[in-house]
């Protein structure tokens, strides 16, 4: 199993666009070629934190079942995650779920959410997740399998590696997580401090997004090999 933490710079093709009250964030995983995503964490109100988070890959990487599942996204932020709901993307759809569902479904009994207690896998501390481990489920229909938490089902799936899914379940290709948080939020500058995290699989491969001191250190070597170059 590949197990890596990739942190994805401005010349491996990541990119970061930020607002005060919202973020977006595309990922490119250096390892596995083709693997990508994209989340956009918007600031609803003090207290409401809106993350849609999206499997955008163009290649399967050779890789097959859950591997190229999209299973979770996290970051570090004040306070916690205390509850809200996740729904299907407004063109997305479940692949073979026990029961079939559409665009803006609820998906509160597949995902769930970290509630503040300390993690053990790869990811940080404030996280949404279809996989198990020290996840609170926002609670909604059972859709697949066990009731309860059972990822890497259910997590995302682009269009181009729906074909490897084998038999396991996915939503393609996108989600929305409205998120209830304890402590009041004035902006979103802490995803500045510490670089949002996707996880593909079950601990398959972690891909950090680029933060903007990231991108600023690749923009000034580029202008620096430019002005070599013109030397």
């Amino acid at each position: 199993m590949n197990r890596a933490i990739c942190i994805v710079a401005l010349c491996a093709g990541g990119a970061l666009a930020s607002q005060a009250n919202a973020d977006f964030f595309t990922f490119l995983d250096p390892v596995n070629t083709g693997f990508s995503a994209e989340a956009e964490f918007t600031l609803i109100n003090a207290n409401t934190l809106e993350v849609r988070l999206k499997n955008t890959s163009t290649s399967n990487a050779g890789q097959s079942g859950a591997d190229i599942i999209l299973t979770g996204l996290s970051w570090d932020m004040p306070g916690t995650i205390t509850g809200g709901t996740v729904v299907t993307g407004g063109s997305s759809f479940s692949i073979n779920f026990d029961t079939g569902v559409g665009a803006n479904a609820n998906l509160g009994g597949e995902w769930g959410y970290n509630a503040g207690g300390a993690l053990a896998t790869g990811m940080l501390g404030d996280m949404i997740s279809g996989n198990t481990s020290q996840m609170v489920a926002f609670g909604g229909p059972n859709l697949d399998g066990p009731a309860g938490l059972d990822g890497p089902q259910a997590g995302l799936i682009s269009a181009a590696s729906a074909g490897s899914l084998g038999g396991q379940a996915a939503i393609q290709d996108e989600l929305v997580a409205t998120l209830t948080v304890s402590n009041a939020l004035s902006d979103l500058s802490f995803l500045s401090n510490t670089a949002p995290r996707i996880e593909w699989g079950s601990d398959f491969s972690f891909v950090d997004a680029p933060t903007p001191g990231t991108l600023a250190i690749a923009g000034l070597s580029g202008l620096t090999m430019i002005r070599r170059r013109r030397k």
